[in-house]
C-alpha cells in the first residue's frame, strides 16, 4: 500500500540512505508522520471511500461518517428539472460520502412544513423557501452571505428583485436558487376570431378585448385563490401598475390610497366582463389545464404551459400543434406603467441543523455553473437565474419562444415594495391578503370602498402601523 501512496504522491519517496537533512525542500518522513498517514488512509478505508477513492480524494472525508442531507424542495412544473437535481444530489452525495436525500412537496406545502420545523427545531437540513417566506425565520437561518458574495463576484451581480428578496438586515438570510418569471400566455386563433389585432397594451384594452374573447366562450383566466404562484404573480403586478404598494420608503402603510381604490374599482369590472369566474378557487395547475384543454383565451403564467403543451405534443381541435397557436406577451400597462412580478426560489438553511458545513458545500457546488446551467437547460427555461450573468446563457437560444420571460426579468419588483421585503411583508403574501381584497370584489362579498378598508386593517395589524 505504501507503495501505491507513494506512487500517487500521499506519501512522499524515500531520502537515499543514511540521508536524513533537508535536501532539495524536502523533510525526511518521520516514525510520527509515518504512523498518522497511515491511520489517516486506514481511516478513509474504513470510511467507505476505499483504495480508489483515497487516490482519487487525496484528502481526508471533510465531513464525519453518516453525514446527511434532508433537502425539502417544491415540485416544480418542469419535470426535467426535478429529475436533473435529483441526478446531482445523487452525484455529489458520492463524490462526498454524505447521504443526500431530497424531498420534493407541493409549494402550497412549503409553508407549513417549513413553520413545523421551526418551532420544533427538527426536521430539513435545507429548505427550498418561495417569494421572501424564509424572511420570517431570519433569526433561526444561518447566515450565507458568504455564499452569495461568492456567487456575485464570480457571476458578475444578482437580479435586483431576487436579492432584495433574500436580504434582511445587511445580510442574506437565504441563496437565491432561481426565479420562475411570469408574462401573459395566449391563444392566438381565439384572439383573430374574435378579432382582437394586436396583445392589449392597458389594462383597458385587455378588458374591451377580454370581452370578446368571453362572448366567444374563451375567457380570460385568473386564480385570486389562496395559492402560492399566480395569484401572487398577477396581484402584485396588477396593484402596482395602478400605482398601489403596501408600504411607502419610510415604512408606512399605505395600501388605503386612492390608487388601491381605482385598482378594485377597475378589477370589479375587468372580472366580470373579461374573466372566468370559476378562478376564484383555482390552484397553480387549474389555468394550465384550462388552457391546454381549450378552455381559456389567455392567463398569466410561467413557461410551464408551453413546455407542457410541446413536450406532450398537445393538438389543438383541428388536430395542429398547439405550440404553433401559443403567443407570450408583457402585461399590460396601468396609471403607473407595466409592472411583472417573478418569484424567487431561495435555498436557506435552518440553525438547527447539524451539518450546516455540509449544506453550504453543496449548495456552493450546486450553484456553481457547471451544474446550476446544466440545471437551468434541462428544465428547459421553465426558471430563470437570479444571476444576471445567465441572461445571457445559450438556454434562451434553445427555447426562443420563451425569450420574453428573459427580457422582462429585470421589470420585477420585490413583494413588501416600496419598502423592503422583510418578514411582514413574508406574513402579508403567506396570508393572502392582497389576493383576497381582489377576491372579495370579484366575488361581490365586498365593494372596492369595504376591501380597500379591510385590506388596510389587515396591513396595519401585520406591520404594526
Amino acid at each position: 500500500m505504501a507503495k501505491i501512496l507513494r506512487s500517487r504522491g500521499l506519501m512522499p519517496a524515500r531520502n537515499r540512505v543514511g540521508d536524513r537533512s533537508d535536501i532539495a525542500g524536502k523533510v525526511a518522513i518521520t516514525r510520527r508522520d509515518f504512523v498518522r498517514r497511515a491511520g489517516l488512509a486506514t481511516g478513509m478505508v474504513a470510511a467507505g471511500l476505499g483504495l480508489d477513492g483515497i487516490l482519487a480524494a487525496r484528502k481526508a472525508p471533510a465531513y464525519a461518517p453518516g453525514t446527511s442531507i434532508h433537502f425539502l424542495l417544491w415540485r416544480s412544473f418542469s419535470p426535467p428539472a426535478d429529475v436533473e437535481i435529483i441526478r446531482q444530489g445523487t452525484e455529489w452525495e458520492k463524490q462526498n460520502n454524505v447521504r443526500v436525500r431530497i424531498e420534493q412537496v407541493s409549494g402550497n406545502d412549503i409553508p407549513a412544513r417549513a413553520a413545523a420545523a421551526m418551532e420544533t427545531k427538527q426536521g430539513p437540513d435545507i429548505i427550498s423557501f418561495i417569494h421572501n417566506w424564509q424572511n420570517q425565520y431570519a433569526d433561526a437561518l444561518v447566515d450565507v452571505t458568504d455564499i452569495c458574495t461568492a456567487l456575485e463576484s464570480k457571476y458578475g451581480g444578482y437580479v435586483e428583485h431576487a436579492k432584495a428578496a433574500t436580504m434582511l438586515g445587511g445580510r442574506f438570510t437565504a441563496v437565491p436558487h432561481t426565479i420562475v418569471p411570469h408574462t401573459y400566455v395566449a391563444r392566438m386563433s381565439y384572439l383573430k376570431a374574435a378579432g382582437t389585432q394586436e396583445w392589449p397594451r392597458t389594462w383597458e384594452d385587455l378588458r374591451r378585448e377580454g370581452k370578446k374573447w368571453k362572448a366567444a366562450g374563451h375567457p380570460i383566466g385568473q386564480t385570486v385563490a389562496h395559492t402560492f404562484g399566480d395569484a401572487v404573480s398577477f396581484t402584485y403586478a396588477y396593484l402596482w401598475s395602478f400605482g398601489a404598494a403596501e408600504r411607502d420608503e419610510k415604512g408606512r402603510v399605505v395600501i388605503g390610497s386612492k390608487p388601491t381604490l381605482e385598482a378594485l374599482k377597475f378589477f370589479k369590472a375587468l372580472w366580470a366582463d373579461a374573466m372566468d369566474p370559476g378562478g376564484q378557487d383555482w390552484d397553480d395547475s387549474s389555468n394550465n389545464r384550462a388552457f391546454l384543454s381549450g378552455a381559456i383565451a389567455a392567463t398569466i403564467n410561467a413557461p410551464s404551459i408551453y413546455l407542457a403543451a410541446s413536450n406532450q405534443l398537445t393538438l389543438d381541435n383541428k388536430g395542429e400543434p398547439l405550440v404553433n397557436d401559443i403567443a407570450h406577451f408583457p402585461n399590460p400597462a396601468g396609471p403607473a406603467g407595466v409592472f411583472h412580478y417573478h418569484y424567487g426560489q431561495q435555498l436557506a438553511i435552518p440553525k438547527y441543523s447539524k451539518n450546516a458545513n455540509a449544506c453550504k458545500d453543496f449548495i456552493r457546488w450546486l450553484m456553481d455553473e457547471n451544474q446550476f446551467a446544466k440545471y437551468l437547460r434541462r428544465g428547459q427555461a421553465y426558471q430563470a437565474a437570479p444571476l444576471k450573468v445567465y441572461m445571457k446563457d445559450p438556454m434562451w437560444d434553445m427555447f426562443p419562444a420563451l425569450k420574453i420571460y428573459r427580457d422582462h426579468l429585470l421589470e420585477g419588483q420585490h413583494l413588501g415594495w416600496k419598502g423592503p421585503a422583510d418578514a411582514g411583508a413574508a406574513r402579508v403574501v403567506q396570508s393572502y391578503v392582497l389576493i383576497d381584497m381582489l377576491a372579495n370584489v370579484a366575488t361581490g362579498k365586498m365593494s372596492p370602498e369595504e376591501s380597500r378598508k379591510w385590506g388596510e386593517r389587515q396591513l396595519k395589524v401585520i406591520y404594526g402601523g
